[in-house]
């Protein structure tokens, strides 16, 4: 078992504006209310989802697999390609086919039940309402968890808790450690769980709760402040993703909803500034600037990277939308990162190994 605690290299800021009355007393106990922003509500957040689902839809889907000829295949351990089928092959060249897009499950909200459990404050309190109030004391929070040095145990059973000490002087003590592991293979179906491949990160479940609908909710538990660098106990609660590797970019993602950090993380190179939406954008990119400025960046990968290279990368964006939906996270920053960065790989491999561009980004003047 490994311990890898989330490590966030983002400035702190607005912590002063968060609103104490709906945070938990372990998240409290320094900040004052101030004023705060906000992305919206949940029902716009809803909408919006909905309406980019019907988008898709509509937009033609032929192909919907793309095939591409890649001298070698990367072999990832814990991310599995289910979509991506390599074809069989005696030379060197591997054909390989890919979805066009990654889709998107029905948006569902996260529970009440869920929010509760991690606080009575959040009875009442919109889930919109905490993700943006919880965004502002993200940064701090991640800062808190890289510093954990959980204490010694047996590697032969995983623990029900584990002891830790926090070695920063002004942290936000987490509630549980995840272990997360991956799916069993045929090879590992009968494995016991303390022979298993697991990883450790200390979480607040906090976060987990307002952004996760799809995970059950944590056992109820009492919310404390713990003394800086004093020892003191966190349950464990194990935790199956499809892709294991994946995890602490999402992970950071839910913590700081820093969509430019989150796509430079998936990228062989960085990515130029536009490539993305920013949340209130004052002068967005017209349509065909921001083609030209894609298509810039495609053939700065391919003329950088091999095909292998950005097929590898691939796998990662790919994992991180597995652990997306598996989770059902449905914030807009994430899905927008996770379909930008899939379709410039996606264009990317396809000037490395001479297949026209168009059939990822569409003709000129189409979209």
């Amino acid at each position: 078992m490994v311990l890898q605690p989330n490590f966030a290299k983002r400035s702190v800021s607005n912590m002063e504006n968060t609103p104490p009355s709906i945070l938990p007393k372990s998240l409290t106990s320094r900040f004052f209310p101030h004023r705060r922003r906000v992305h919206g509500n949940g029902q716009a957040n809803s909408n919006k989802y909905a309406a980019e689902q019907a988008a898709r839809r509509s937009r033609k889907q032929t192909p919907k697999q793309l095939k591409f000829n890649i001298t070698t295949i990367p072999t990832t351990p814990d991310v599995v390609m289910s979509d991506a089928t390599p074809l069989p092959s005696s030379s060197n060249t591997v054909p390989v086919a890919l979805p066009k897009e990654l889709g998107r499950p029905m948006y569902q909200e996260v529970t009440r039940e869920a929010l509760v459990a991690c606080s009575s404050s959040f009875t009442q309190v919109p889930a919109a309402y905490l993700r943006d109030s919880f965004e502002l004391i993200g940064p701090h929070a991640l800062k808190s968890l890289a510093s954990v040095r959980p204490q010694p145990f047996s590697p032969n059973k995983l623990p029900s808790e584990v002891e830790v000490k926090l070695e920063c002087d002004d942290p936000l003590n987490p509630t549980h450690m995840l272990a997360i592991y991956g799916p069993p293979s045929a090879s590992t179906l009968s494995t016991p769980m303390s022979k298993r491949q697991v990883t450790l990160y200390p979480v607040h479940a906090h976060f987990l709760a307002i952004h996760c609908s799809r995970l059950p909710p944590f056992i109820p538990f009492e919310d404390t402040v713990v003394k800086p660098k004093s020892l003191f106990k966190i349950p464990v609660r194990t935790l199956c993703l499809p892709s294991p590797s994946t995890y602490a970019r999402l992970s950071t993602y839910i913590y700081t909803r820093n969509s430019n950090a989150l796509l430079s993380s998936l990228m062989p190179c960085p990515p130029p500034v536009g490539i993305i939406t920013p949340a209130a954008p004052a002068l967005p990119l017209p349509s065909d600037e921001h083609r030209k400025l894609v298509m810039a960046y495609v053939y700065q990968i391919a003329s950088k990277f091999t095909s292998q290279t950005i097929l590898k990368h691939s796998t990662v964006v790919h994992g991180l939308w597995q652990n997306t939906c598996a989770l059902g996270i449905f914030d807009d920053g994430l899905w927008e990162v996770i379909d930008v960065a899939w379709q410039i790989l996606l264009a990317a491999i396809a000037v490395g190994t001479g297949a026209s561009i168009d059939l990822v980004l569409g003709e000129e003047g189409s979209t």
